[in-house]
């Protein structure tokens, strides 16, 4: 028998001296009850939430303004940066004038900018003498981007910007971006994101005649 009601049933005065929150019979269910309903409100509201996520999306225009990033330096002339190669010395980005240039901003990280590293290669390779490939690490020790391209066989030119000057002036979003610049250093076109060897050799011929 129950220890309560048996004390109730046989010594009433001392059951009266119980306190109610100490009975199981009465508190148990009332317990259970306000548990389940708590956790359905956190439910119905986690729901409700969720519905109101999907219907500004799906109902109120993005507020991005697609021509921020890397897009609202097009048109611009192109940093005029010392930037220290990774093989040694530096390299100054004015001194590019004078060639249709394709500077790739990227990281070691970056899952797309390894990717899109060969395609570089090969562009660099059969455009010699007529586009010239620059590659620009941000973030890193020079020794991390050296590693890097020794690894993949890089031969063109690897720079490191641990400060991230380059990208800061350049409206980086995200990496790899690429930058066609004309020979009279005008950035003719960006790029947000990887590119295949195709797109790379269109846009460079796109820039040729500027």
């Amino acid at each position: 028998m129950d220890e309560i009601v048996f004390t109730k049933r046989l010594f009433p005065a001392v059951a009266a001296t119980y306190p109610r929150s100490q009975t199981p019979h009465a508190a148990g269910p009332s317990a259970r009850r306000r548990k389940v309903v708590v956790v359905i409100r956190w439910i119905v509201g986690a729901i409700v939430a969720v519905a109101l996520v999907v219907l500004i999306a799906a109902y109120f225009p993005s507020e991005i303004d697609q021509s921020r990033g890397p897009a609202q330096v097009v048109g611009m002339i192109a940093p005029a940066l010392t930037v220290p190669l990774v093989t040694g010395g530096e390299m100054d980005l004015n001194s590019l004038r004078g060639h249709d240039v394709l500077l790739n901003v990227w990281a070691t990280w970056c899952g797309p900018c390894r990717r899109e590293m060969p395609a570089l290669e090969r562009l660099a390779r059969e455009q010699t003498g007529r586009l010239v490939v620059i590659a620009v690490d941000q973030g890193e020790a020079p020794a991390t981007a050296r590693d890097f391209a020794k690894r993949f066989g890089v031969t063109f030119p690897v720079a490191a910007d641990p400060e991230q000057r380059l990208g800061t002036q350049l409206h980086l979003v995200g990496m790899p971006s690429s930058f066609f610049i004309d020979k009279k250093g005008v950035i003719r076109e960006a790029v947000d994101g990887e590119m295949t060897y195709d797109v790379m050799l269109r846009k460079a011929q796109q820039i040729e005649n500027m």
